[in-house]
Order: C-alpha cells, then structure tokens, then sequence
C-alpha cells in the first residue's frame, strides 16, 4: 500500500525516468490506493507525452524514436559483450566450489541479457521522456529579422546628428594646401633680397 512506499523516493524515481513532477501535477499518495496512483501517473504521463508529439509532430516524433532506440540498443549490446568477455575469463573459478563452469555461464550470461533488455528500456524511456523540444524560427521569421537588421544598418542621420556626422566625414577628409606663390628652394636666393641663399637667411628656420 502507499503508506509502506517511500514516498520521496518514488517521485524522485519518476522524475529521474520520465520528467514528471509528482506534486506539480497534484498527484496525492496519501489518499489514493497503489492502483489509483498508477492509474493517474499512466493518464499524465501519456498526456504529456502527446503534448510533445503535437509540438514535434508524428514523423518527426517517430524519427526521433527510432534514432535514440537504434543508439541506445548499439551502445547496450556493446556493454553486454565487454560484460560476456570478463564473465569468460572468470568463469573458470566456479569450478573451485564444485560448479558446472559450463552451467554457471549460461546462468550468469542469461541474467546478464535480462540486465541489458531491463536497461534498454528503462533508457530509452528516459531520453523519449526528457527529449526537450526547442522551437526553430519560421522561414517567415528569419525573413523579417533579416529585413530589420538589414533597415537598420541603412539608417542615416537626421536632426542634431545629421550635423555631428557630417562634420565626422569633413575632419576625415584630407585637405589640400593651395599655395599662392611658388615654392622657394634652399639653395636659391632669398626672396628678401639680401643676396644670401635662402636655407642660410629666412629658410634658416624653417
């Protein structure tokens, strides 16, 4: 009965297995008998299960099935063969206590394929059960953000800033210096008219 359950345990073994919070759903162990709570946990669970075929779709939700069910059935036969080799190895000491070798291994090795059937199972609830569905953007959507990011690199300035911004352009411009007579070289006489060369009289300074 319920009240023999560890109760705490048993919510937290649903949750682990298939995501179900037992007191966010309102499930009452104390007032229900075991038949009841199986019951009520079998119609959430199959709830929330549709819910998360609706949002993946069914032949998305089948594909998803198939591909964990196929990984996971690979990755547990691999395990129950590395298991199958050490059972061989260690076989042979059975026989120290009077033991068939031969009758222990095919009693060790059928548990051990038990064990890895009860594994598959309970895994690939677990990932069907927790598999979060994360919703892609529409192509409409990924449109419109495109267009909106596309309008705002193409924003110009308008009002006070139309004039900072211009004024950014003008000071990045190079200016060009128009000189009104012609440039007086070092070594030519200077034009003050003192006789001298002009790198040794006014161009000395420069």
């Amino acid at each position: 009965s319920p009240d023999e359950w560890d109760v705490e345990n048993y919510k937290v073994q649903i949750h682990t297995v298939y995501a179900l919070d037992c007191d966010a759903e309102g499930i009452d162990f104390q007032n229900l008998t075991s038949q009841e709570i199986e019951e009520t946990i079998w119609e959430k669970l199959k709830a929330k299960y549709s819910e998360k075929e609706k949002q993946i779709g069914d032949e998305a939700m089948r594909t998803y099935e198939r591909i964990i069910m196929l990984n996971i059935i690979d990755a547990q036969w691999k395990d129950h063969l590395l298991a199958l080799d050490h059972l061989k190895q260690g076989i042979g000491l059975v026989g120290y206590g009077q033991k068939d070798p031969l009758v222990e291994y095919k009693k060790e090795s059928f548990d051990l394929f038990q064990a890895m059937l009860d594994r598959i199972d309970t895994t690939t609830i677990r990932s069907l059960f927790n598999l979060q569905v994360v919703a892609e953007e529409s192509p409409e959507e990924i449109q419109r953000r495109r267009l909106a990011a596309r309008r705002r690199g193409s924003m110009r300035f308008t009002g006070p800033n139309q004039g900072a911004a211009a004024a950014g352009e003008e000071a990045g411009k190079i200016k060009t210096i128009v000189r009104s007579e012609p440039k007086v070289g070092r070594n030519d006489p200077c034009p003050c008219g003192s006789g001298k060369k002009y790198k040794k009289c006014h161009g000395a300074a420069v």
